[in-house]
């Protein structure tokens, strides 16, 4: 029973510490897992962020329930996901109680047109951070540009997500056939 509450209180408390995203939550989940309690490596703690990364949600709670998962199988993997939303949870609920009754006051609203930029700014960081890792090729540039003008059409994201992934494979495809052909004997 003690290792449940364990788990319960390091994710609460990281989900209490976790704004800015699951990249914020790293030095945090290193300090609290790996170092202090022991309970994964390194090298375990940088496969889980990777797998969490690739998984659809959160990566702070993909990353605890796997930590949890770990450690105690399925009643830890639920309780380190639980204790982890728990506190965005909680502070939405407030939030949302305390600031309802002032959603007219141009002060608040004035807050959250600031905070929409903010968020703007961070969706654009990421955007520069991706296209440092996923631009290789100037038929990138071409896929991610066609990309950017199918989301102001009314195509479903879903289906342009998997029309980019047919081109995208397609484009490998033909890189790795070029290729292929160079390194033949002639």
């Amino acid at each position: 029973m003690k290792i449940f509450i364990e788990i319960f209180i390091v994710f609460f408390k990281i989900g209490c510490l976790a704004f800015g995203g699951g990249y914020a939550v790293i030095g945090i989940l290193q300090k609290e897992v790996v170092e202090l309690k022991q309970w994964i490596d390194n090298n375990e703690l940088t496969d889980i962020m990777a797998i969490s990364q690739t998984l659809p949600g959160i990566i702070t709670v993909n990353s605890a329930t796997m930590i949890g998962y770990r450690k105690k199988g399925i009643l830890g993997a639920m309780i380190a996901t639980i204790s982890s939303i728990l506190p965005t949870f909680f502070l939405i609920l407030i939030l949302t109680f305390f600031i309802w009754g002032f959603t007219d006051n141009i002060i608040v609203h004035k807050a959250f047109m600031g905070i929409l930029l903010g968020v703007t700014a961070l969706i654009l960081n990421s955007v520069k951070k991706t296209w440092k890792t996923a631009v290789k090729h100037y038929s990138d540039i071409i896929l991610a540009l066609l990309a950017t003008l199918l989301l102001f059409t009314n195509v479903n994201v879903v289906l342009i997500l998997l029309f980019l992934a047919g081109l995208g494979f397609g484009k490998n495809l033909y890189y790795m056939r070029v290729e292929c052909k160079k390194n033949e004997p002639h």
